[in-house]
């Protein structure tokens, strides 16, 4: 069986769910969780983060997949949830764009690592 996370970092399976591969995916999923859901993933991954980063730096940017790749996207969907717990402190603001009007043109995996080629 292949492992959902790297070895270390199997306390944060309870929020693979997070793990979206583009932003456009993790702004949604920050847009639909509830206050508490964010909440809780925020603070473990505020925590967590500066190890997955540590141990994410061993690895070339456009190699990274699989159980790393999700690991990546734990850490880049923690990015986006810092909005709602840092700054508007609602998963779903009033006053800013709603996330269905925001369109990425940089999104697609690997162009964002290698900025813009292929």
């Amino acid at each position: 069986m292949t492992a959902s996370l790297p070895r270390g970092f199997e306390d944060l399976e309870p929020f693979l769910d997070w793990a979206r591969p583009t932003e456009l995916e993790r702004n949604s999923k920050r847009w639909s969780a509830t206050m508490e859901e964010s909440r809780a993933f925020y603070e473990v991954m505020i925590e967590r983060g500066g190890a997955a980063l540590e141990y994410l730096g061993g690895f070339e940017l456009a190699a990274i997949e699989g159980a790393e790749r999700r690991l990546l996207d734990l850490c880049l969907a923690l990015a986006e949830c810092s909005a709602t717990i840092e700054m508007y402190e609602d998963p779903q603001p009033k006053y800013v764009f709603p996330i269905d009007r925001f369109v990425p043109t940089h999104d697609a995996w690997p162009l964002a690592g290698l900025g813009g080629r292929a």
